[in-house]
């Protein structure tokens, strides 16, 4: 989007590029200077950078016969835009930081302000908008108060495209229709061509169809009478991508062939990256997901060479929804993850929006898989119906309270909704028996935190919930199951629900027995500190649990309000990393009230021993 974007950056003496001998061989042509610097812009324009750096660099040499004393700033700042779309940005900002050292040496105002435009793209490039912003706008303050109307048009182009990918469309058009009005004035039409491209984009993504496509109609018109492949190029890719967002593949598909062989003959490695990714989104949307593997994996590799956050960015969302439909959701939580914290450095509030909507989609499918399990649970004893429930929503209370938050709560509410999963496993008879188990009966009870933790195996959790399942009767004193760890040991996340799975059992009525007050529960597992409760998670616990007894108290015994849900996603902030977490009380809810059919006895929730239930 940024493609006619200038940079600049720090530096000394220009560096000569690895063409210098070629430069010395073409120093001798018999070529006039002026034509040299002809023949240059011409070699660039049509993607030869190599030719092009060499013919700056013997201009540089001629500089004798410059007839404009600007002209070593505006040499330097050309080659540094041959490194920059090489992505070399190293010798990009060295090259521009000689062009800016130059011009203010000689006072060369208008040389000045294009040198820092150039940087200002650099910045763009990088993710940096707030600094590209800052530059474009004090050099289009200085272009309008001396009348230059070249850069007036150029850094309003620019504008534009800062404006485009935060998500300010408004603005973005603005700018664009300003920069096309100077551009069209100055008969400048290779820019012109640039600015209704990016006007395409934006219209594309307004979902203003026919605007857009008068406006690649026209920048293909202009680049074809300017012979401009590169131009040629990125309109036809445009035209694929809004070809893609209508459903037309098979215009998508020609527009896309069309911009691969133009893109051949230019080597436009900006452009194509872009290209790689729209027909990565196209092949997947047709359903090829190895080739459609392939085009993004090659974005990638070349927005990574050329440290350009906004492909990367892009890439990464698409690849995202790919590993969705591939049905490898934990990867497409990672890689919206990935994609968030670029969009989060651009500040592409419209992208951020559409990632957050994605997020909620892929957790929204995790809970599915939940509330699946939980449905296939039958229980009639309503005596124990909400019990997972009530262990996650106390668990993330004594979690929160020891810290945790974010990402890493919701996914631990999770666990603590499905720690009991495995005893889907368990026979009907064994689970709800409140009488004597056999020994075999309870080697099966003791077999659960295992068979769980298979049952999950095949899901791709972001967060690892399996701790939770497997060692949440485990003891501290290492008496517990399956594995008697000990100690520190066992994992701090099912120390947590061992607890609230204990209290929940101690204070809920079952059809056995009466429920215990709290303060009852309190010093019966107070008791146990030391042996059956990590002894400082307990202190923490009576903490937390004096703050919540009553409402807990209410819940166990059915006594629920939907307004007492416990909040697990708080807000995080920008530079926070990890899935954007904008969860649903209700929905938790209603998840909840599924693997609340659980049942199980007292004991067996407790860590007994043979004999009693499960």
């Amino acid at each position: 989007m940024n493609a006619c974007c200038f940079t600049a950056a720090s530096g000394g003496d220009m560096p000569l590029s690895r063409s210098t001998t070629r430069s010395a061989r073409l120093t001798a042509a018999p070529l006039s200077y002026a034509a040299v610097i002809e023949r240059a812009q011409r070699a660039e324009l049509n993607g030869r950078r190599s030719d092009a750096r060499a013919l700056y660099e013997v201009a540089l040499l001629r500089l004798a016969e410059a007839t404009d004393e600007s002209d070593a700033s505006n040499l330097l700042r050309w080659i540094a835009r041959t490194h920059r779309d090489d992505a070399d940005l190293d010798l990009t900002l060295d090259c521009a930081e000689a062009a800016l050292a130059v011009a203010e040496a000689h006072a060369h105002r208008g040389a000045l302000r294009h040198a820092s435009s150039l940087v200002a793209a650099v910045r763009v490039q990088q993710g940096d908008l707030d600094e590209a912003e800052r530059l474009y706008d004090t050099a289009q303050e200085g272009a309008i108060e001396d009348g230059e109307l070249t850069l007036v048009a150029m850094t309003a182009q620019n504008l534009g495209v800062v404006a485009s990918i935060r998500g300010d469309a408004d603005i973005a058009l603005q700018y664009y229709r300003k920069s096309l009005t100077g551009y069209r004035t100055l008969g400048m039409l290779q820019d012109v061509c640039v600015v209704l491209n990016n006007l395409g984009l934006l219209l594309t993504q307004l979902e203003r169809w026919d605007e857009a496509a008068e406006s690649f109609d026209e920048a293909m018109r202009a680049a074809k009478q300017l012979r401009d492949r590169a131009g040629q190029m990125l309109v036809e890719m445009h035209r694929a991508e809004w070809s893609v967002a209508q459903g037309d593949y098979a215009g998508a598909r020609s527009a896309s062939e069309r911009a691969r062989l133009l893109g051949i003959l230019v080597k436009d490695a900006p452009a194509l990256g872009a290209l790689h990714r729209v027909i990565g989104v196209l092949e997947r949307e047709c359903g090829n997901f190895d080739r459609a593997e392939e085009h993004f994996g090659m974005a990638h590799d070349i927005g990574t060479a050329r440290q350009d956050i906004l492909l990367l960015a892009d890439t990464a969302r698409e690849l995202a929804e790919l590993r969705r439909r591939q049905g490898r959701n934990r990867d497409a939580l990672e890689g919206l993850n990935r994609a968030q914290c670029l969009f989060l450095q651009l500040r592409a509030r419209r992208e951020i929006v559409d990632i957050c909507q994605r997020t909620v989609k892929l957790e929204g499918d995790f809970l599915e898989v939940a509330r699946r399990w939980g449905t296939s649970i039958e229980c009639n004893d309503e005596y124990t119906q909400g019990h997972c429930e009530r262990v996650a929503s106390i668990a993330c209370a004594l979690a929160a309270a020891d810290g945790m938050s974010g990402q890493s709560l919701f996914w631990f509410r999770i666990g603590a909704l499905l720690h009991d999963v495995g005893k889907l496993m368990l026979p009907a008879g064994v689970l709800n028996k409140c009488g004597k188990l056999s020994a075999d009966e309870w080697a099966a009870v003791r077999s659960h935190p295992v068979a769980g933790v298979s049952m999950l195996s095949e899901v791709e959790f972001p967060w690892d919930v399996s701790p939770i399942v497997k060692s949440h009767h485990e003891r501290w004193d290492g008496a517990g199951y399956p594995d008697g760890l000990a100690g520190d040991a066992i994992p701090r996340v099912a120390r947590m629900v061992c607890i609230a799975d204990v209290y929940d059992a101690l204070t809920s009525e079952r059809s056995y027995k009466q429920a215990m007050t709290h303060d009852a529960a309190m010093a019966v597992m107070r008791a146990d500190s030391g042996r059956q409760f990590d002894p400082d998670l307990f202190a923490l616990f009576e903490r937390v649990a004096g703050l919540h007894a009553e409402a807990w108290t209410k819940q166990a015994l059915g006594e629920r309000d939907v307004n007492d849900s416990w909040q697990v996603a708080a807000p995080r902030s920008d530079d926070e990393t990890g899935a954007v977490l904008l969860t649903d009380a209700c929905r938790f809810r209603l998840t909840e009230d599924v693997f609340g059919r659980f049942t199980e006895c007292l004991a067996g929730d407790a860590g007994g021993e043979p004999g009693s239930g499960p």
